[in-house]
This record gives C-alpha cells, structure tokens and sequence, in this order.
C-alpha cells in the first residue's frame, strides 16, 4: 500500500560526503534578501541514485529524501509495503553514505509527500476499465496517458490520483518484462504536503513520516478516494442499462436516467454537468451509482468493482510475499540498478 515516500531534516549542517566519488550536482540560485539589502546566493547539492533522491539546501542546514520504499527492499515497486520500518531503516543507511551530518530517525522526518497504491489483477479487461475510467471526473484535471496506458486526475494544491497498466509502466521506464505484472490495474494517490489533506484528516498541523506511513492511514486513503470516485461497486454495461433502469424506477425517472447514459456514450461527465445542469447532474448521479452505471461499462462485458480486500488479506499477503523471498534475495534486490 505505501511506494514513494518524500521527508525533510532541518538538523543541519549536512554536507555531501565524498564529493569527489559521488555525482552530486551543485546548483546556485541568486536572490535578494530585504533584510540585508543585498544580492545573496544559496547553494544546494542534489544527488540522484536508483535508492534514492537526496538533496541539501539551505545552506547546509535542511536535508531532503525522497524514495520508493518498496524499491528499497525488492527493487521494484511492482510489490507493495505496508510495514514501513525496515525499508526506512534501509533508507536511512543510504542517506548516511552519501551524506555527512546528524541524520535522525527518518519516521520524524517532516512529511512532505507520500504514495498509497494497490494492484489490481484485472487481466484481459485492463484495456476496458482504463477507457471506462477515463470518463470519470474527479478533482479538477484529468487527462488520458499515452505513455503508460492509463488515467490521471489531479489538482495544483498537491494531490495526484493515477490508474495505469503496471506491466506497460515497467516496461517503459525500466526497459523490463516483468510477466507478474500483466493484467494489472495499478491505482495510486499521492498527497503532498501541500494539499493539506492528511492534516485535516490526522487532525494534526505538522505530520511526520511516522504519522501517514501507518496501514491503516493508507487503507483508509485508498478506499475513501475507490468510494468518492464511484469505483467500488462495479460497472454495467450500456446494452443492459435500460433493462436496470426499467426494473429500479418508474418510466419516466428510468426514460430521463436513461438520457443520461446515453449522453455519456459521446460526452464527457463534465460536458453532461455543464449540459443538464447541476442539480440534475447530480441528482442522477445519486441514482445510477449505486446501480454500477456511473460510469457504465465503456466495453462489451460488465466489469467488476475496484473495491479494496480487507485489511487483513492485503496484510497477509505482503507478509506471505516477504516470507517467500526471503532475506538473502531482499538484500540482492535491495540496490539494484
């Protein structure tokens, strides 16, 4: 359930260590200070590795580290992580390798960003729900991905929603063919600090890593978003729409329900919105998305709910997972390229 997770130290000074040997990148800025009434520059180091990105800015005084904690162990995020302290502590060996200064127990790092996802076997339909997903509206932007043959919704405060053909995703940015991954849905959120959401819904100013890194915080994140989006309780197909309609309701609310439909087949839900009116709109919504029809089945078959498994089945399996590839073959997988 957790991938990439991003924390920030102000426990400084840090400093690259050995900078000769290691990549890092120094990069300048220029700016004017009102306080001194003068220009000043400021110098930060970026480090980029397969591991994890490191950066130091600040002057030396703020540490910033951003990874994929299921990287970290396997060395793919094709797997999931629920349990956070061994690849933190992982991560945490990385960072001092490359960086000299008092690095903390990265859990009470500020949190800046974090990633909940689920894989979900769909198999041949992958191509289905991609196009039945691209007709749901959430958030303020959405858009169809050609590189890796899926769907994003997002808004500038810093939240990002994806869902996505895993296997086409490795393949592409990994040069990889990785035979698990075929027919997987992979469906990830990611907040950033930013947005603000996981303060309100911690009730808490100021998160550390500790704070959204919990299973339950992401298991909740998951379905709360699966639920918001309409996603969790299957799909219909458009042939037999009516068929559900006639037996719901009367006539004339199946005959206008079923205008509703029949629009979307050619129009966007945000264009339906703009057309028939808000209250409308989402009146009909109400009605049909219990009913699998919002958004119906944009292919020939009906397709199964995106709907999370207990909490205890995604745990016990990640812990079969773990048990299978065992020490040896995580430290293998740990740092691979």
């Amino acid at each position: 359930m957790l991938d990439t997770v991003a924390g920030k130290s102000e426990m400084g000074p840090y400093f690259p260590k050995d900078e000769s040997r290691n990549p890092w990148e120094m990069r300048t800025r220029k700016y004017f200070d009102t306080k001194l009434a003068s220009y000043q520059t400021a110098t930060s180091h970026v480090l980029s590795r397969p591991e994890a990105r490191i950066a130091i800015f600040g002057d030396g005084g703020i540490l910033r580290v951003e990874a994929s904690l299921p990287k970290l162990l396997y060395g793919n995020n094709l797997a999931t992580v629920s349990n956070p302290e061994l690849p933190l502590k992982r991560l945490r060996e990385v960072v001092s390798d490359y960086v000299s200064g008092e690095i903390p127990e990265l859990s009470g790092m500020e949190y800046l960003r974090v990633d909940y996802c689920h894989n979900f076997q769909v198999g041949s339909a992958l191509a289905d729900y991609i196009h039945t997903l691209s007709t749901v509206g959430f958030l303020k932007h959405r858009r169809t991905t050609d590189g890796y043959g899926g769907v994003e919704w997002w808004s500038k405060n810093g939240r990002m929603i994806r869902a996505y053909d895993k296997f086409k995703e490795i393949f592409e940015t990994e040069k990889k063919t990785v035979a698990e991954a075929r027919g997987i849905l992979r469906f990830e959120i990611q907040n950033r600090k930013k947005s603000g959401l996981l303060q309100r819904r911690l009730h808490k100013k100021k998160l550390t890593l500790q704070d959204v890194l919990g299973p339950e915080i992401a298991y909740c994140g998951l379905v709360e978003t699966l639920n918001a989006m309409c996603l969790g309780v299957g799909f219909q197909t458009q042939d037999i729409g009516r068929q559900i309609l006639d037996a719901k309701f009367a006539f004339s609310t199946a005959n206008r329900l079923l205008g509703i439909l029949r629009r979307l087949e050619t129009q966007t839900m945000d264009d339906v919105r703009r057309d028939c009116g808000r209250s409308t709109f989402y009146s009909a919504k109400k009605e049909l998305r219990g009913l699998g029809l919002w958004p119906p089945s944009m292919g020939d078959v009906s397709l199964p709910a995106l709907a999370m498994p207990p909490l205890e089945t995604v745990l016990s399996a990640e812990a079969t997972f773990c048990e299978s590839a065992g020490p040896e073959e995580e430290n293998t997988h740990a740092y691979k390229n």
